[in-house]
C-alpha cells in the first residue's frame, strides 16, 4: 500500500484524497497523548479514557473465541455469531482488563461511539489537523478481533491509538469475487461479506477468494499511524495486539448541493434492487445500458448537444431542484404503498 510521511492538510486534500486510492499516513498522529497512553499499556491507557467518560452507555459486541475471532455472520447466515448490547464504558474497561487474564479470551469491542458524546474534551485533546471540526471522530475501543470485508459510502480516515491494526483492501470491482451478503441483513450497518477472514478462506467454499485478493493491498499500522480508505473500497479490518485496540476515525461525504447532505447512495442501489429484480434478463440489460449512460456517463463531450443553462439533472443542481426531485420521488414512492 502507499505510504506518505509528514503529510500536510493542503496535501491530503490536493494529492491523497482526488486519487481514489488507499494511502497510509505514517505517524501523522504521533503526538496525540492518547496514542502516548496507548503505547504505556492497559492499564494507563483504560485509566486515561476514563478521565473523559460521562457514563453514557455505548454499542457494544461480545463473541465466542475462535480461529478468526471475527465479528460475523452465523454458518447458515440465519443470525449473527455475537451478541450486542449497550454498557458503560467503565463495565466495558473492567471487562477488557479481566479478559487480559486469559489465555483465549472472547472477542469483545465498543463500535464507533461519538467521541464528543461518549468520552467528551477526548476529541479536543487529540485533534486530526487533516480535517475540518465538521468530521466528527468515532472511536472503536476492544481486545483481538476481526471485521471481515465491507465498505462504507464515505470517506474515511482512520487512526491507530493503540495496539496494531492489519488492513487488506481491496477496489469496489471486487464485489463479485467477495461472497458479499445481502445489503439489508448484515452483522454492522455496511454490506458485508459473509467470509470470515479472507486470508484464512476456505478455498473450497468460497474459491474466487484467491482471486479477489490478488488484487488486494495490505497494511499494518501502529500507534500515530492512519490510513485514508476511499469510498467503496472493500477493507477487512484485524485488531491484533492481545488486549487493547484503539482506533478513531472520520468519516465524512461533500454536500450534494447547498445545505443538502450527500446521503443517497445505498439508498438509491437498494430501491432499483427493489425496482428491477422482477424483470425480465433482457430488459435488465436494457436498464444496465440505461444506468450506463444516465448515471455513470452522459458529462463532458457527451452533452454538447444541450446548451449548459438547459441541462437540468445532467448539469448542476442548486438545493431548490435538489429539494423538488427529492420530494417527487418520495410522492412516487408513497404512491406505492
Amino acid at each position: 500500500m502507499k505510504e506518505l510521511h509528514g503529510v500536510t492538510r493542503e496535501r491530503f486534500e490536493r494529492d491523497v484524497v482526488p486519487a481514489y486510492e488507499p494511502v497510509v499516513l505514517r505517524g501523522v498522529a504521533g503526538d496525540w497523548p492518547l496514542v502516548a497512553q496507548g503505547r504505556a499499556g492497559l492499564a494507563p491507557c483504560l485509566q486515561y479514557l476514563m478521565s473523559f467518560d460521562g457514563g453514557q452507555p455505548v454499542d457494544a459486541v461480545l463473541a465466542r473465541p475462535d480461529a478468526t475471532r471475527a465479528f460475523t455472520y452465523k454458518p447458515a447466515l440465519d443470525g449473527f455469531n455475537f451478541t450486542r448490547d449497550r454498557r458503560p464504558y467503565a463495565a466495558l474497561f473492567e471487562q477488557l482488563w479481566r479478559y487480559s487474564h486469559f489465555p483465549e479470551p472472547p472477542a469483545l469491542a465498543a463500535q464507533s461511539a461519538l467521541v464528543a458524546e461518549a468520552l467528551p474534551g477526548l476529541e479536543l485533546a487529540n485533534v486530526l489537523p487533516l480535517l475540518d471540526a465538521s468530521a466528527a471522530p468515532r472511536i472503536w475501543i476492544g481486545n483481538r478481533a476481526t471485521v471481515p470485508a465491507h465498505f462504507d459510502d464515505s470517506h474515511n480516515l482512520a487512526v491507530v491509538a493503540a495496539g496494531t491494526r492489519r488492513f487488506t483492501l481491496l477496489p469496489p470491482a471486487c464485489a463479485p469475487l467477495l461472497y458479499l451478503g445481502p445489503p439489508d441483513y448484515a452483522p454492522t450497518p455496511a454490506p458485508m461479506s459473509v467470509v470470515p477472514d479472507l486470508h484464512r478462506a476456505d478455498a473450497a467454499q468460497f474459491p474466487l477468494v484467491a482471486e479477489a485478493l490478488q488484487q488486494a493491498v495490505v497494511a499494518e499500522l501502529a500507534p500515530g499511524d492512519a490510513i485514508y480508505i476511499p469510498p467503496l473500497w472493500f477493507h477487512q479490518v484485524e485488531a491484533l495486539a492481545p488486549h487493547l485496540n484503539i482506533l478513531v476515525n472520520y468519516w465524512w461525504r461533500p454536500e450534494a448541493a447547498p445545505g443538502r447532505p450527500d446521503d443517497l447512495h445505498l439508498a438509491a442501489m437498494r430501491l432499483a434492487m427493489l425496482a428491477l429484480r422482477h424483470l425480465p434478463d433482457a430488459e435488465r440489460e436494457g436498464w444496465r445500458a440505461l444506468f450506463g449512460h444516465y448515471v455513470f456517463g452522459a458529462r463532458g463531450d457527451g452533452l454538447a448537444h444541450i446548451p449548459e443553462g438547459q441541462r437540468h439533472l445532467f448539469g448542476d443542481v442548486d438545493a431548490a431542484a435538489d429539494a423538488a426531485m427529492r420530494q417527487d420521488i418520495a410522492r412516487r414512492l408513497d404512491h406505492q404503498r
